[in-house]
């Protein structure tokens, strides 16, 4: 269990509010007396750990010379109703250079083609109209977009060797999915690595996560369920997740086997088609 949860939001202003005072040289404590607020106070919002108030928003805005960019970024991320936790998510991804990953059970979200996303989102929310299944899927697709086309962030992500055996949607779609792994690794845009059945139990039993490194921010470890999302930069935390994935990483397989391996798997689905 997450240890010191964040919530997200307050997490992504606090970094905000923090680069927009180093911007002008201003100390937390001379920015605490502009606001009428004490240093420890800025502090505590800077480290995600408390929201600041509309009022000090703006004003903090005001003298940090930030041209409404805090209150633009205050009201998106704590307007009124709930928070998708997803767009937090690739938020801290876009704004991370290095993201590790261990995936279990799916492709990850910035992985999926159209056609896999489309028969996840479908079979994991029966509930979904095939209007709201093709608005999540196109919401999938912008995000790995926003993450991915760029030169960063560095992506390194190991998977179960379920996630490339389990049908997902048709052996097609499975396929398709698998030889966009393979292009990616031979683009050199991400690393893939796949973890042996064989290579039982391991450090990864307790689920999914990502590891979300930026040298502007403390390292921040992301956990993800179906219905929501956790963020925490604990360094305990973050100290123990680094070592669970440097345990699967040594024990999985390399980039060429892995490639090998995922080719393979293609023809094996092929054959189903």
């Amino acid at each position: 269990m997450l240890k010191q949860q964040k919530d997200v939001r307050h997490v992504r202003f606090g970094r905000a509010l923090s680069s927009a005072r180093d911007k002008t040289g201003m100390t937390q404590a001379v920015l605490g007396r502009a606001i009428g607020r004490s240093d420890s106070h800025i502090s505590n919002v800077e480290g995600g750990y408390r929201r600041m108030s509309a009022t000090d928003v703006r004003a903090a805005d005001e003298k940090l010379g930030a041209n409404g960019r805090l209150v633009r970024l205050y009201d998106d991320l704590y307007e009124d109703g709930p928070t998708d936790w997803l767009d937090n998510l690739v938020e801290l991804q876009a704004e991370a250079e290095i993201i590790r990953e261990w995936h279990p059970v799916l492709v990850p979200g910035l992985l999926q083609t159209e056609d896999y996303a489309r028969a996840v989102v479908s079979a994991g929310a029966p509930w979904r109209t095939p209007e709201s299944v093709t608005d999540k899927v196109e919401q999938r697709m912008r995000a790995s977009a926003r993450v991915l086309d760029g030169p960063t962030p560095h992506y390194h992500v190991v998977i179960d060797d379920s996630v490339i055996t389990r049908p997902v949607g048709s052996p097609a779609i499975m396929a398709s999915q698998l030889r966009s792994l393979v292009e990616r690794v031979r683009s050199g845009r991400v690393m893939i690595q796949t973890y042996p059945f064989a290579s039982w139990p391991h450090a990864g039993l307790s689920g999914p996560f990502s590891l979300l490194s930026s040298a502007s921010a403390p390292d921040t470890v992301h956990v993800e369920s179906v219905y929501r999302g956790q963020a925490t930069d604990d360094p305990e935390t973050v100290r123990h997740t680094g070592m669970s994935f440097s345990t699967l990483q040594a024990n999985a397989r390399g980039t060429r086997e892995t490639v090998e391996h995922l080719c393979a798997m293609i023809e094996e689905h092929e054959q189903h088609v």
